[in-house]
């Protein structure tokens, strides 16, 4: 592992460490260390980055803002890879923008909303990337990122090529794309439209409020459980009596049931635990197996 940081090191002009602490960049601040963590600043630097691993035999791991994440407390044996650079750029022109998959949606949100362009307005207080945003189809309030996507640079790990990619191509759906492990977003092209800024800020302003009440301020990984069909499952939680339910220093958030908090240096296992008696519990009582919406890494 020392030689191929030294080697990746020496080639790119991000920095690449060792053995870094993953809590530090997931939202619930839980995780163990990465052997390796980089940050290539470009396109150029991704490729080398991707195709130095899998030469080297060594998985790798695209982070973005490190919500919807759950990592194992041993952490992970390969490489994190974390865009930079380039990654970071956005350009508006008429009433599209191009935005690098490391851009945070909520930096786009405010810029669009300055420039008077609406359509992002249900991302407001989102945290993530752009590039996250997109794997995720992350929504909130009857919209989502695709419903704005005009098209996708991604980065394919095995043929090392960039290929753009049209919102049918993607088959986007709630929470859910085709962007596979070993592809990488690299920007997205997103169309907005002409309207007031004070009718977009206040617009943001009603979500962000709705976000800050009805959401926990303790760490979490956001929403745990996809809703199911029919239903809502923050909802079947409390409904199942688990609402404030707590396991070692994790706790189903008092606030908003589909939240795992971590209100006390909560482990990953005890998140785990909590997770499998949240399922067990709304399966048993009401016939639904609640899906993942939070990924887990390194388990």
């Amino acid at each position: 592992m020392e030689k191929i940081a030294r080697e990746i090191a020496a080639k790119i002009t991000g920095p690449v460490k060792r053995s870094v602490p993953l809590k530090n960049y997931t939202s619930i601040k839980i995780g163990g260390p990465a052997d390796l963590f980089i940050e290539p600043q470009n396109i150029s630097e991704l490729a080398y980055v991707t195709a130095s691993l899998q030469k080297a035999g060594i998985p790798c791991f695209i982070l973005g803002s490190g919500t919807n994440l759950l990592v194992h407390d041993r952490g992970y044996r390969g490489a994190v890879i974390r865009l930079g650079g380039e990654f970071k750029k956005y350009c508006f022109t008429g009433l599209q923008v191009v935005a690098g998959a490391a851009v945070p949606l909520p930096l786009l949100v405010g810029e669009a909303c300055r420039r008077g362009l609406s359509g992002l307005e249900f991302a407001a207080g989102i945290p993530g990337t752009t590039g996250g945003a997109l794997v995720m189809n992350a929504g909130a309030h009857g919209s989502s990122l695709g419903d704005l996507l005009v098209k996708a640079e991604i980065f394919s790990c095995s043929s090392q090529e960039v290929h753009t990619y049209l919102p049918e191509e993607l088959e986007l759906s709630y929470r859910k794309s085709s962007i596979l492990p070993g592809q990488v977003v690299c920007s997205v092209t997103l169309q907005l439209e002409k309207r007031a800024m004070a009718e977009i800020s206040a617009v943001c302003e009603e979500f962000l409020q709705y976000r800050k009440i009805r959401q926990p301020l303790q760490p979490s990984a956001g929403s745990i459980f996809k809703n199911p069909p029919g239903g809502i499952a923050g909802r079947l939680i409390e409904n199942a009596g688990l609402k404030g339910c707590r396991l070692g220093g994790a706790m189903v958030s008092d606030v908003h049931a589909n939240f795992i908090v971590n209100f006390r240096q909560a482990s990953s296992e005890d998140v785990a635990k909590l997770i499998d008696m949240v399922r067990t519990e709304v399966a048993k009582k009401f016939g639904i197996k609640l899906e993942l919406e939070v990924r887990l890494l390194g388990y």
